[in-house]
C-alpha cells in the first residue's frame, strides 16, 4: 500500500502529495553540511551553524565511524514514521523515536545501493537496539537543530511555505510533477521513468521544497518516493517550466516520432498496430514510444492481454499552450 504523509497537503492527482515545511528534510541538509563546502557556501546559514558552534562538526562527522557520512537514516525514518511534517523538534523526536520500533528489518530502500542500504539498516538496528545510544543520537540532532531553528522559523518556513503553495497552484492547473520539481540527482534522473510509470499505477510521490537544499533528494521506500528540492524563485520556477517545453518539443523533432504521436492522438494503439501502420520492426517503435512517454506525452496502460499506447492530451494541451505562450510574448 503507498505510504501516506500526515496532514500534508493533497494535490490534484489522489497520490501526490505536496509537503512543506519539513523540518527533518532540513536537519538532514544541516548535518550534511557538515562534511559539504558545497552546501556552505550556497546557504550562509550552514556556515554560520558550524562557525558559531565550536566542535559541532566534529561531532556529526564523528559520530558515525562506518559507511556514508550523511544522516541518510534519519531521513528514511521520519518518512516511515510519518514525521515529515513536524516543524518543532519534541514532536519530531517523538514520532521518530516512536516509529524506530516499527521499522522492518528489511525494509525497502529502493533509490540507496546495496552498501548505503546495508549501513541504514545497520545504524537504524543499532538505534533500536541501544538506549544510550538512541539518547547521544537525538541530543546530537537537537544540538544541530538548535543552533538553525530561529533562522528556519523565520526565514526558512516563509521560504517553503512560498514555494509549496506554488507547487501546489501548478499541479492545481494541470502541470505534471514531474514538471515541477527540479534537482541534479542522477539517480532520481536515471529512474525517473520508472517512478512515473510506478506513480500512473498508485504508488505515492510526495514533493517537498527545502529551505536548505543542496544538489539532489530522492528517497524510495515502500511505494513512497519522496523527491526533495529547493524553494527557488521565479527564475527557477520559469527556467524548469521552460525546459520541460524543451524536453518534449526535442521528443517530438523527430519526423517518424512526430508521425507516431499524431497517429496516437486518434485513439488507443499497441506497438504491434504502430509497427504495421508505420512499416517498422516493434523494437524501432518501442523506442520511439519510450522518447514520448519519458517526455509525458503518451502513457502505457494494460487493456487485459493488450497494452495500449495512449496520448496525454493534457500534455499535449499544455505543450500547446505553454510554447503559444512562450512565442507570443
Amino acid at each position: 500500500m503507498p505510504m501516506q504523509i500526515a496532514d500534508a497537503t493533497p494535490s490534484a492527482a489522489p497520490s501526490t502529495t505536496v509537503l512543506g515545511p519539513s523540518l527533518a528534510l532540513d536537519l538532514g541538509w544541516c548535518l550534511h553540511a557538515a562534511n559539504s563546502v558545497y552546501l556552505r557556501g550556497a546557504h550562509p546559514a550552514l556556515n554560520r551553524l558550524y562557525q558559531d558552534h565550536p566542535g559541532l562538526e566534529e561531532r556529526v562527522l564523528g559520530f558515525w565511524a562506518t559507511g556514508t557520512r550523511c544522516f541518510a537514516e534519519m531521513e528514511i525514518l521520519a518518512l516511515h514514521a510519518r514525521a515529515l511534517d513536524a516543524t518543532d523538534f519534541p514532536t519530531f523526536r517523538a514520532k521518530a523515536i516512536a516509529g524506530l520500533a516499527t521499522v522492518p528489518k528489511n525494509l525497502e530502500i529502493a533509490s540507496e545501493t546495496d552498501e548505503d542500504r546495508s549501513v541504514i539498516h545497520s545504524r537504524l538496528a543499532e538505534l533500536r537496539r541501544s538506549p544510550s545510544r538512541r539518547t547521544a543520537y537525538f541530543d546530537l540532532l537537537a544540538d544541530v537543530w538548535s543552533g538553525i531553528a530561529d533562522w528556519w522559523g523565520t526565514e526558512g518556513v516563509e521560504a517553503v511555505e512560498r514555494r509549496a503553495a506554488e507547487v501546489r497552484n501548478d499541479l492545481a492547473r494541470g502541470l505534471e510533477w514531474y514538471e515541477i520539481v527540479t534537482t541534479e540527482c542522477e539517480v532520481f534522473s536515471e529512474r525517473l521513468p520508472e517512478i512515473i510509470e510506478r506513480h500512473q499505477h498508485g504508488d505515492e510521490v510526495v514533493l517537498a521544497p527545502c529551505a536548505l537544499f543542496g544538489r539532489g533528494l530522492y528517497l524510495d521506500i515502500a511505494g513512497c518516493s519522496l523527491v526533495g528540492f529547493a524553494v527557488g524563485g521565479a527564475d527557477k520556477v520559469a527556467r524548469a517550466r521552460t525546459e520541460q517545453v524543451v524536453r518534449r518539443l526535442r521528443a517530438l523533432a523527430d519526423p517518424t516520432r512526430l508521425a507516431i504521436f499524431d497517429y496516437l492522438k486518434t485513439g488507443p494503439s499497441s506497438v504491434g498496430e504502430i509497427s504495421t501502420v508505420f512499416s517498422l520492426a516493434q523494437p524501432t517503435v518501442s523506442v520511439h514510444l519510450k522518447h514520448l512517454r519519458e517526455a509525458g506525452l503518451v502513457s502505457a496502460d494494460r487493456n487485459g492481454p493488450r497494452l495500449e499506447i495512449t496520448v496525454n492530451r493534457a500534455a499535449s494541451e499544455l505543450l500547446a499552450e505553454e510554447f503559444t505562450t512562450l512565442m507570443s510574448g
